[in-house]
């Protein structure tokens, strides 16, 4: 009778043990997770930028902020300090240990303060997407001229299988080849001096793509200029659908 019953709770015990192990790991990858924020920063001339962070958080703890702007290599700040209580994360600048910000957390996913190296104050906003962001890459611009000059440059830059590059990565630097997003990156700051990524000329593009493709590609600019079966002809198919859309709307009273 014993033998059974030890049959029975070995068994039993081995199954909530495991199911321990299970969800704490479950719960420690959660806790992990990257999370893409959003906000501001100042760079070294004071000119505020539109901030796009990967951020790792632990409860209230920052242990990771990485600063990722669109077309740029991403760069991670050095995380001094988290204080939970006092609800701060203190920080310094890559690279630059005596350029150091105390982030204040006023609010769930809001951090916000300012870098200081002793000859200059560079303030920082780290948070989660809201309007106010949305306006900031450019999402209540109107289709004007100024967009359908973007994508006719883009059609410039990437003109021939030679100056398309079929391997984005997102991080934009002046070459001889192009790739999609690279191009609408390039168009953008050449045409209007900055990159929005919710403007007309980079969302026309998008919603081209989409339409023709639904939901074919994650990422949509990304995963459909890298796709190998994509042909420059599709490219510039795509770029020229939009163009259209775009003088089709500017033309909408």
């Amino acid at each position: 009778m014993k033998a059974t019953i030890n049959k029975i709770k070995i068994p039993a015990l081995f199954h909530v043990f495991l199911m321990a192990i299970i969800m704490s790991c479950n719960t420690a990858i959660f806790a992990q997770a990257e999370e893409l924020w959003f906000g501001t920063y100042t760079d070294d001339l004071g000119k505020v930028q539109q901030g796009r962070f990967n951020i790792i958080k632990e409860g209230r703890a920052l242990l990771k902020i990485e600063l990722a702007p669109y077309g740029k290599s991403p760069m991670e700040f050095t995380v001094i300090k988290n204080d939970t209580t006092q609800r701060f994360v203190e920080i310094s600048w890559p690279d630059k240990p005596t350029r150091v910000a105390t982030l204040i957390q006023y609010t769930d996913g809001y951090y916000a303060g300012n870098f200081e190296d002793g000859t200059s104050i560079l303030p920082i906003v780290i948070k989660q997407f809201n309007f106010q962001d949305a306006q900031l890459q450019g999402n209540w611009f109107k289709p004007s001229q100024t967009e359908v000059k973007i994508i006719e440059n883009v059609l410039k830059l990437i003109d021939s299988d030679e100056h398309w590059n079929k391997n984005d990565n997102r991080v934009c630097k002046q070459s001889a080849s192009y790739s999609l997003f690279c191009a609408l990156y390039e168009s953008s700051i050449e045409v209007d001096q900055e990159y929005r990524h919710l403007r007309p000329a980079v969302k026309f593009v998008r919603d081209a793509i989409q339409k023709k493709y639904p939901k074919k590609y994650d990422h949509v600019l990304v995963d459909f200029n890298n796709a190998q079966e994509v042909t420059l002809e599709e490219l510039h198919e795509i770029l020229n659908i939009a163009k259209a859309n775009l003088i089709k709307a500017i033309a909408k009273p």
